[in-house]
């Protein structure tokens, strides 16, 4: 991932050089939307367990990009995004206890690409397409003491937006956009055999402030 990310902010500044695109860098308010459902299987007894869990969080990110007659290549990052936590309780001699599952996201990075649509009125409609780059971080607690690994995942995203100049100060846009990004499954074994496998998906909505250079 860090050769992408190197290889795309190479292409960023090759585009500003030879195509004179404009840079523009900025922050954004993003409102996600996760639902994520999933299914353990014991080693011992092949039992099934099936969850699901939606999380509703606000979180900043930071972008950059080359934009070229509405036309832009950029790249995002995302702090940590946590999906939440649900628990269980079984009774019996061997699985009495206690399972709580708890997930985050770190180290989202994302690279895009808005698409023109056309104009109306003052802003500009884009259609976007994009890839995310997410480590899935499991922070469970289970009565048996085992653990699941973290896991690198892709996330492909599309999307719609509007842009525009701001009114005031110069060489200030803003960008509103919706998002939808499908995850790829999530599957691993626990330290201890069992077996888990995952879906996730957001809709985001989000609020970008820019600055062209």
């Amino acid at each position: 991932m860090k050769k992408l990310v190197t290889i795309l902010l190479s292409f960023l500044f090759i585009s500003f050089q030879t195509v004179k695109a404009e840079i523009g860098i900025g922050v954004t308010g993003a409102a996600h939307f996760f639902d994520a459902s999933g299914t353990e299987t014991t080693r011992t007894s092949g039992q099934k367990n099936n969850g699901s869990h939606s999380e509703d969080v606000v979180v900043p990110e930071l972008f950059i990009e080359a934009i070229s007659d509405n036309f832009a290549i950029g790249i995002s990052y995302i702090p940590v995004r946590e999906l939440g936590n649900k628990s269980r309780t079984d009774s019996g001699d061997q699985s009495a206890g206690t399972y709580t599952a708890k997930a985050e996201l770190d180290n989202v990075i994302q690279l895009y690409t808005d698409i023109p649509m056309g104009d109306v009125g003052n802003f500009s409609i884009y259609g976007k397409l994009g890839v995310q780059h997410a480590t899935i971080k499991t922070l469970e607690s289970l009565n048996s003491g085992s653990t699941y690994p973290d896991e690198d995942v892709l996330g492909f995203t599309v999307g719609l937006g509007a842009k525009g100049d701001l009114a005031f100060g110069n060489n200030l846009y803003y960008k509103a956009e919706a998002t939808y990004t499908d995850f790829e499954d999530y599957s691993a074994d626990s330290s201890a055999g069992n077996k888990v496998e995952a879906e996730l998906e957001d809709v985001a909505v989000k609020l970008s402030i820019g600055y062209k250079f």
